[in-house]
């Protein structure tokens, strides 16, 4: 603390070394992109995937009717809440993912992507986050609408999914403290998150004889990402083991889940993304 610390991965950059997710190449590789919402808010009518898989080199088109009898169509987050994978149903922010193109090729991929029709129902958006709660607000998480607990404790309305506090009252005077608090990043109130521009991209291979699967990607928390993936996998996480990050942007993960479905990997056109050091 309060000294310098010498930096050692600035070498292999300035000498055009750097190993990014996107200089793995696999045998048999296929590459995914997403189909994104044009609505903030909006309901799902229809989805239209034919035109995008009668395209030379797409292997799938995935939607949450595909993963839903995988029971991979919401799944758990670390805040101990549920959300969806692809939209089901509606569209709750502008650019949610909606549906997953798979093909032997990144740019078939993403050609293909754009030839999925989706047909929306638009519904007012939510716009401001401090009138959220208010009597005549949207409902926006419907498949909480009517319940009186969530993830953290009562909730107080429709739009309520998290509160946060700390600190206890002196004697039978209870002593309350408001704080408002703007990042035009990430609001999370009174704390701070970051929200940087580095996106998170991963390679994963299966192995069948030896039921292994293999993960690369820049991963910050790779304990945390096995945890997850023993959730959804429903094995253990004693039986995954992960190494520690190679950088401060990433780190490879490797883990024994024999029946975890691949799904998710991220792969930007944009090359600069997502260094694994």
């Amino acid at each position: 603390m309060g000294c310098r610390r010498k930096r050692v991965e600035d070498v292999r950059f300035t000498q055009g070394r750097g190993n990014y997710v996107d200089d793995m190449k696999l045998p048999g590789m296929l590459y995914g992109d997403f189909v994104r919402s044009s609505y903030a808010h909006a309901r799902i009518k229809n989805i239209d995937t034919s035109k995008a898989k009668a395209v030379p080199g797409v292997v799938a088109v995935l939607t949450a009717a595909d993963l839903a009898p995988l029971k991979l169509h919401w799944m758990p987050t670390l805040a101990g809440d549920v959300q969806m994978v692809l939209a089901d149903g509606k569209v709750l922010f502008q650019n949610q993912e909606i549906a997953f193109v798979v093909a032997t090729d990144r740019y078939v991929a993403a050609d293909a992507a754009e030839l999925v029709e989706v047909e929306y129902e638009e519904l007012p958006p939510l716009v401001d986050p401090f009138k959220a709660m208010a009597a005549d607000a949207p409902v926006l998480r419907e498949d909480l609408a009517g319940k009186t607990t969530g993830a953290h404790g009562a909730r107080k309305h429709h739009n309520h999914i998290f509160e946060w506090s700390v600190g206890r009252s002196r004697g039978d005077r209870p002593r309350v403290q408001e704080r408002r608090g703007v990042n035009k990043g990430v609001d999370f109130l009174p704390a701070r998150a970051s929200a940087p521009l580095e996106t998170c991209q991963c390679v994963a291979s299966f192995d069948k004889i030896k039921g292994e699967l293999t993960l690369w990607g820049t991963f910050q928390a790779p304990h945390v990402v096995r945890t997850v993936a023993a959730i959804l996998s429903g094995i253990p996480s004693t039986r995954s083991m992960s190494s520690p990050p190679t950088s401060a942007a990433g780190s490879v993960t490797r883990s024994a889940l024999s029946r975890l479905r691949l799904f998710g990997s991220r792969l930007h056109r944009n090359r600069q993304a997502g260094e694994m050091g």
